[in-house]
Order: structure tokens, then sequence, then C-alpha cells
């Protein structure tokens, strides 16, 4: 779940925040929530703690308290430091204070064009998930599977393996917290992964890191969390040579 964080100190103001993104992803049925929507930065913060998994954070500059937003956003960088940072403000002559901050906001929504509001911030929802589960985020690493209408975005090192199920056309997405059953071809799941999995069978995909074994005489890999995997004899040498490249 990719968590949201709202810091506004006017209550009406931000209700409205609130309402525009719980809408946006009750509608699109997204893998989210607003975990936290406060006026109190040191709550924003507390909550904070709790996760381990990058946010959005929508943050007003001006908090009537003794922190303001670019504060925030300093404290919120020293957690999450691959988070991403929303300013929504009156005061666009402030924008260039985040530079010197050097705090990386995502983005600068002008609380003056409140007909722009409701775009503005669905259009950072859509680009900071793109982010999160892009194959290039080098520090938490996602992979997104659609099931049913649901987007559900699981931490690629956590990724055991992942099988081909009994049904057609569907696999089986194994991670150290659940099982997962989508839609999809192997070839072109292995593609959108890193080079730490390894296509090693027709029917399954292994993750590098986690084999403990490999039996070459009866074709099996067993895996840290004690699962097996079949491989082909076809792919016992690619495979020897692609984890010597991975772990050295």
């Amino acid at each position: 779940m990719f968590p949201i964080y709202i810091c506004e100190d006017n209550l009406i103001q931000l209700s409205h925040f609130e309402k525009i993104i719980k809408n946006y992803i009750l509608i699109e049925e997204l893998d989210m929530d607003v975990v936290c929507a406060s006026s109190d930065p040191k709550k924003i913060l507390k909550v904070q703690e709790k996760f381990c998994a990058p946010g959005l954070y929508f943050l007003d500059i001006e908090l009537n308290s003794d922190m303001d937003g670019f504060a925030l956003a300093e404290k919120i960088r020293k957690k999450d430091p691959r988070g991403f940072i929303v300013f929504i403000t009156t005061h666009s002559e402030l924008v260039y204070i985040s530079f010197e901050k050097q705090v990386e906001a995502m983005d600068y929504i002008l609380k003056d064009q409140p007909d722009q509001l409701p775009a503005r911030m669905t259009l950072c929802i859509q680009k900071a998930l793109e982010r999160y589960a892009s194959i290039d985020n080098k520090v938490h690493k996602t992979l997104s599977i659609k099931i049913g209408s649901h987007n559900i975005f699981v931490p690629v090192e956590e990724i055991y393996c992942i099988k081909s199920s009994n049904y057609k056309h569907k696999l089986l997405v194994l991670s150290n917290e659940s099982v997962y059953e989508c839609y999809g071809t192997l070839r072109e799941m292995v593609k959108r992964l890193d080079d730490s999995f390894f296509l090693c069978h027709k029917s399954c995909i292994v993750n590098l890191q986690y084999i403990l074994e490999i039996d070459k005489d009866n074709l099996y890999i067993k895996l840290k969390n004690g699962q097996t995997c079949p491989f082909s004899v076809r792919s016992y040498s690619t495979m020897k040579k692609r984890m010597q490249e991975y772990f050295n």
C-alpha cells in the first residue's frame, strides 16, 4: 500500500484536499490510502515512522506552527529520502526556497488557482505511482500487478519466484508476504524485472538471490523459504553464469 500524507493548517482546505485524493483513489481503485491528514506537522512525522515504504506528501508551506512546510519536508527527507513531496501554497515567490533547502519537491501547486487543484493533485498521484512502480527505481523497486480491478505494488526484493498457474494465462507471484495470482505470461513478466530474476523453466522465473541449492540430477532449485522451482537442462549453464555475474 502506497501511503499519502496531507499537512494543511486550514481545516476546510485540509478536508477538501483529502476528499479530492480519496475520491480519486476510490474511482481508480488504487492500492494507496491517505494515512494522515493533519494540521500538525509533528503528527505527520509520527505517522510516517510506521511506514517503511516511500510516500507522497502534500504540504502547505505556512503551517501556523513552530515548523513550516520546508522544515517539515527536511525532516521527512531524513526518514524517506525517495518520497514524493508536493508543496501547496499561496506564495509562488517561496518556491525558490525549496531549491535552497534541497528537499527535491516533485511539484508546486498554487491555491489561488482552485479550479486546477483537483487535476494537479491527481496528476501528482499518477506521477508518483509511475515512479514508485518503475523498474528504474533503484531504492524501492516494485512490481505492479493487476488483480481484478486493483493495481497491487509488490516489492521486488520480496519476490521469491513467479510460476505458471493451473489456470491458462495466469501467473502466481510468490513473495514472503503472500501469493498473488494475476494474468500474464512469464516471458512478458521477466522483461519487467531486473537482472536478479531468471527464466529457469518454461513454467518458472526464479529470484537468484533466494537460491539455496541447485539439484542438477533432479532438475530442481531449492529456495531459502523452502519453495522449489524446476529448471531445464538447457538453462543450467546460463543460470550458473547469471548467478556468478549477479553476486559479483
